[in-house]
């Protein structure tokens, strides 16, 4: 039994990387009418007819209310930092939208949450944005 799991832990596990499997961000729609990304905390909609961000369902905000988006590194695994996205309602509120071990991906994935939350006619709500850390 322990050689199978070192067979498993040795085609699994990459040197200098986390011993969990981030699920990846995943674009799931992307249509002028929602903006859809599904990642381990649940499926995240940007719907352009409400003007709501909700997750599994509930809206969780109005395009007005959110204030930035967001991508930080957290090194929490102590071996390999992994990078998170978050959504800004204000100084003391905002969600976490996912996170991936690719900051390339979450870069791209944030940047295209932001653009869905710009309105049709140019305008922005409260000027959402991409920021790093």
């Amino acid at each position: 039994m322990s050689r199978l799991l070192n067979s498993i832990v040795r085609k699994t596990v990459r040197p200098g990387c986390a011993l969990f499997a981030v699920r990846p961000l995943r674009i799931v729609q992307d249509d002028p009418f929602r903006f859809a990304i599904e990642s381990r905390r649940g499926t995240f909609v940007a719907s352009h007819l409400r003007r709501t961000l909700s997750c599994n369902g509930r809206v969780l905000a109005r395009f007005v209310d959110i204030e930035s988006v967001e991508v930080v590194t957290d090194r929490t695994d102590g071996i390999n930092g992994h990078w998170a996205i978050w959504a800004h309602m204000g100084p003391l509120v905002r969600v976490k939208i996912g996170d991936t071990d690719d900051h390339v991906h979450a870069s791209f994935i944030a940047a295209r949450l932001s653009a869905a939350l710009v309105m049709g006619d140019g305008t922005v709500s409260q000027q959402p944005r991409v920021s790093g850390s």
